[in-house]
């Protein structure tokens, strides 16, 4: 898999951490990040038995998130690490098809991309307070990334 790849999903990683099946969490159950539904579509894919997302290994975590998000979403073609990283987290912390939308809106202007997750999060909570419970955790999360980001060479 390509360098920038694995320099994404360490970052990925770094948020995401293991098993989680908070009460408020519209995706339900998910490990490493992915949700249940996600890693049924895979183990179907790769014809293996289904199984509780609290078992997924490592390995398939990263086949999933290479597959299904860096390739989809296009990030792979990105030439801008930071930008490519930008989709590449959209894409997983709100789905691909909103990932890409949110790209797409950007004008791959990553400051206007910045302030369209922002956006996205308060729209979330003004639709569905429940999710108030993880929106410190969604702006913590945006400012890790640009963090990270800035200390790239790219940036």
């Amino acid at each position: 898999m390509e360098e920038r790849f694995l320099k994404a999903l360490n970052f990925v990683f770094s948020l995401e951490g293991g098993y989680s099946n908070h009460k408020a969490d519209r995706g339900g159950a998910t490990n490493y990040g992915i949700t249940q539904g996600t890693y049924n579509a895979y183990r179907r894919s790769v014809n293996k038995n289904m199984q509780p997302v609290e078992l997924i290994t490592k390995e398939e975590a990263t086949d999933i998130y290479y597959k299904e998000y860096w390739l989809k979403s296009g990030a792979n073609k990105i030439y801008d690490f930071g930008l490519a990283l930008m989709l590449f987290d959209s894409c997983v912390n709100h789905g691909l098809k909103t990932g890409v939308e949110l790209y797409r809106e950007s004008g791959k202007d990553l400051e206007k991309f910045f302030e369209l997750r922002k956006n996205k999060y308060r729209a979330i909570v003004m639709n569905n307070p429940s999710q108030r419970v993880f929106i410190k955790g969604w702006f913590n999360r945006l400012h890790r990334l640009e963090k990270f980001i800035k200390e790239q060479e790219n940036w």
